[in-house]
This record gives structure tokens, sequence and C-alpha cells, in this order.
């Protein structure tokens, strides 16, 4: 069949849910908007350039996490979803193209219609739902008028001149923000499946991450392969496996079957996690370029070690929702490393790019290794202790 109509999945659905190939074909145009963002923080560190940085991270991690939760509810693969799909790939494609103007202060108006087509392809999505599904009426009547109030104001934002378009931009956005944690009572009378979203938030982090990788190919490569900025590379991917290691290791045993509030806190904790790993990938490239001189300056310390110190903090979070038991050491690890890169990154003006690039790996080199001891000490307990396992500690 062609056409087939939606349908809701539920908590009752069994079985387990992959992501699909258009799902994952879906994901490769939010590589072009990563690289872009990023590479607008390597133009621009200074403290407006982060503002700005953060501020069009914002509209891409939202235009994302829509068109996943719907897919995530609403679970067909017809010809009109696909063409749907492929319509705001386009869109989104557009978007990343001009974060680069935006982030200099042109072609604004462009981004903002390019927004509204990508909304406007989401809302024929839920109309579609809302004929198909009416037991889920409820909940499509709240997000189809949320997102067309988010809409609505992008389209005014026209008819202000910046910045003051951009205010218009900040209140949809915080808008749009403000829909699931508001639809909470609406998830508890329809309860949509959430075993989907750790793999879907886990696909997103990898191309997040993998854009750090594409900075240490491309700013060795611009940097003519001196022994400096080769090793400033090698200890820079070093702390992206770490990074990797930290967020990947868990997953497996991330599980969202608790209460509609721990998934809105799940999903949003990603939001600074990606910031901090975009910001340490834009300040991975600058380590290199800079490899050999004295110091790396404070905008992209900033960005190498402050988003780094973002991802540890921001993992807590992730963690602390989607696995059982108290997590006191696993948290004062992570706090504790993130805090070390923060003395890290007030030591940076006596310290050259190559040795910061080298705590910083050595650092959450040691933060992985304690953290799969806290793990196997965990697990050892539990093994002794099985059937009491629910009333003990838990450190991760």
């Amino acid at each position: 069949m062609w056409f087939r109509p939606p349908r809701l999945l539920t908590l009752a659905d069994e079985g387990e849910r992959h992501a699909s190939w258009l799902e994952l074909f879906f994901d490769l145009v939010f590589v072009v908007a990563i690289t872009e963002l990023s590479q607008a923080l390597v133009s621009d560190h200074s403290a407006g350039g982060f503002v700005r940085f953060a501020a069009l991270f914002v509209p891409v991690w939202v235009a994302w996490q829509g068109y996943m939760a719907y897919a995530t509810r609403f679970d067909t693969d017809d010809l009109g979803f696909r063409l749907s799909y492929f319509a705001a790939m386009i869109a989104i494609a557009a978007m990343a193209v001009l974060v680069g103007d935006v982030a200099h202060g042109r072609n604004s108006a462009a981004f903002a219609v390019a927004y509204v087509v990508l909304r406007s392809i989401m809302l024929l999505l839920y109309w579609r739902a809302w004929l198909a599904v009416p037991e889920a009426r409820a909940l499509i009547r709240f997000y189809g008028l949320g997102y067309a109030a988010g809409a609505a104001l992008w389209l005014v934002s026209l008819l202000f001149p910046t910045p003051w378009r951009y205010v218009v931009w900040i209140v949809a956005q915080v808008l749009e923000l403000s829909l699931p944690p508001l639809s909470t009572q609406l998830h508890r009378r329809i309860p949509t499946s959430a075993r989907h979203l750790p793999e879907r938030w886990g696909l997103f982090t990898l191309i997040v991450l993998g854009e750090s990788v594409v900075a240490v190919a491309i700013a060795t490569a611009g940097a003519h392969w001196h022994f400096t900025s080769a090793a400033a590379a090698v200890l820079g991917f070093a702390a992206v496996a770490a990074i990797w290691w930290l967020y990947f290791d868990r997953q497996s045993a991330v599980a969202l079957r608790g209460s509609t509030m721990s998934i809105v806190v799940y999903s949003y904790a990603h939001l600074p996690l990606l910031i901090g790993l975009a910001a340490m990938s834009a300040g991975l490239r600058l380590v290199i370029e800079r490899a050999g001189e004295d110091h790396l300056g404070l905008g992209a310390s900033v960005a190498f070690l402050g988003g780094a110190a973002l991802f540890i903090v921001s993992l807590i979070a992730t963690r602390v929702v989607t696995v059982q038991g108290p997590h006191r050491r696993g948290v004062a690890l992570k706090l504790a490393a993130a805090a070390l890169v923060l003395v890290l990154l007030a030591a940076e003006p006596a310290l050259s790019p190559l040795t910061l690039a080298a705590c910083l790996a050595f650092l959450l080199a040691v933060v992985v290794y304690a953290d799969r001891r806290l793990y196997a000490a965990t697990a050892l307990f539990e093994d002794v202790d099985g059937p009491r396992r629910d009333e003990q500690h838990n450190d991760h």
C-alpha cells in the first residue's frame, strides 16, 4: 500500500523498535547543521559568538526533537510519511546553510521562512494523525496548536528588524520548549511508548560527537601535519574517545519506564549536553590550529574545556533519571571531574594548547577508569546481595 494511516505506538505495544532507515537518513542532514554551527563558533568565539552559537543551536535541536517525537508516537512508513520527511530535510538543509549568515547578521528572514516551512510540514503530519488516531486527539491538539503558535511567531518576526526579530524568535522557542513539560498530564492519559528515545538520542549524540572527529581531521590537514598539531590532534581524539566512552558505555542500561517528567528531564538534559559537545569540537579545532602557540586564548579555551565540563554535568542528569537507585558516588565523581576541568580553564593563561589537550585527555581517561571501577564494584555487590539490590546503593 502506498498510503497507510498513522497508528499510535503505546506502552502496550510489545517488542523493541529501532531507528528505521528513513530516520537514519533524516539524521544525516543534521550533520550539515552541526558542522555549520561549530564553524560559526570557530569563526567567532567571543562572548557574543557563544550567545549566537547557543541561540542558533536551539531551533536545530527543537526541529530534530519534534520530528523524532512524531516518528516515535505515530509509527508509519508510507509514501506520505516519507515525502514529508524528505521535504523536511530540504528545509533543515536550508536552515543549516544559513546558520553562518545569521550568525553574522545576514539572511535572518530566509532562516525564519525555512523554519516556518519545517513546522508547517510537521503540522501536516499531525493533521494526518488527527484523522487516523482519534484516541490521541487531545495530545495532537496540544502539540498542533503549540507548533502552530510557534510558527506564527516566526512569521510575525519578519515584520521586525534585527535585533528585535531575534527577540521574537526567543519567545517562539520558549513556547515550543515548554510544550513537553506541560504535556505530562496528557501523556499519563495517552501513554505513548518511550522505549525508542534512548536509541534516538544516542544516535543524535553520535552525530554531534562525530563533528569532533571531523574537526581533528580537517584541522590537522590544515596545519600541514606539524608535530605539535599532530600531537594535539592525537590528544584531542583521546579526549573525544573518552567522551564517547562515558556516554555510550552505560547506554544499554538506560531505561525510560518511569514518570513522564523523567522522560522530559532526560530529553532536555541533552540540549546542554549537545551544545557542550559542539562547542568542544570547535575548541578542538582551534587547539590543533594553535598548537604551536604559547596560549590558546580565553574564547577557544572556554569552547574546548567549558564544552567538556558542560557535557559532564549534563551527563549526570541523563543518568540520574534513567538508572534506578541512588547515584551518590557516580555524581560525585563527575562533579569533581567537571570542577577540575574548570580549574584547568582558570589556569589557561599559564598553559600551552598542547598541555591543555594533554591534561583534559588524562582527566577524562581517569574518569572513565574510575567509572568502570565503580560499576564493577556495584555489579559484584548486586550479585552477592541479589534479592536486596533494589534496597542498596547504585552508584551510577
